[in-house]
């Protein structure tokens, strides 16, 4: 075998398991970003069901549609600020990358799909279940990474998406529980681990 050859292997074979700091960071603010958001959303839910926020008028509608209002301004800029080339990251860094990109963009044909069957039917239990799937497809996701990468961590990430995606399925019908299941989803599942990435940017 060639010099070259030889070094070209082994460059391929050292791409495998580099870690790819520039691709875990963004994911990581992404996920930062979109559980802050919401998992505040839920709060808020929370406090309308003991009364303490109102659902009525100008604050129901903030309530309703401010966290994804800021969700898309932040995750604009979010994606502006990280708009740079990736050639340098390894290869299983680019497949972690897609599979959260995939996964992300499912949920655009989960809301069609569950969205227009809730609408035709009338039903808040059907549209209900559209959080239930992502959290399951969230835990699919993670699962693969745990395949590329091997870290424990990403093994319980996995299962907490499975286990929190059943338990709201099972809380359908009781505002509350699903509300404060949904919340902890959110925040130990979106907010923590996001909080990880930006910090650890090696660790996954």
């Amino acid at each position: 075998m060639k010099r070259e050859e030889a070094l070209d292997d082994l460059a391929f074979m050292k791409s495998l398991v580099q870690s790819g700091a520039d691709i875990q960071r963004p994911i990581g603010e992404g996920y930062v970003a979109a559980g802050v958001c919401y998992g505040v959303q839920t709060l808020l839910h929370l406090g309308q069901g003991a009364g303490l926020v109102s659902d009525q008028g100008l604050a129901g509608l903030a309530v309703a549609l401010g966290p994804t209002v800021v969700f898309l301004v932040l995750i604009t800029w979010l994606s502006i600020k990280n708009r740079r080339p990736t050639a340098a990251a390894s290869l299983v860094s680019r497949t972690v990358a897609a599979v959260f990109v995939a996964f992300g963009l499912s949920n655009i044909a989960l809301i069609a799909i569950i969205g227009s069957q809730a609408l035709r039917l009338k039903s808040l239990d059907v549209w209900l279940i559209y959080p239930c799937v992502v959290l399951g497809l969230q835990g699919a996701a993670w699962l693969i990474v745990y395949t590329l990468r091997r870290r424990a961590w990403i093994a319980v990430m996995a299962a907490g998406w499975f286990v929190t995606g059943v338990a709201m399925a099972f809380s359908i019908g009781h505002p509350m529980a699903f509300v404060a299941t949904t919340s902890f989803g959110l925040w130990g599942l979106m907010v923590v681990p996001g909080l990880y990435m930006m910090r650890r940017p090696t660790a996954a």
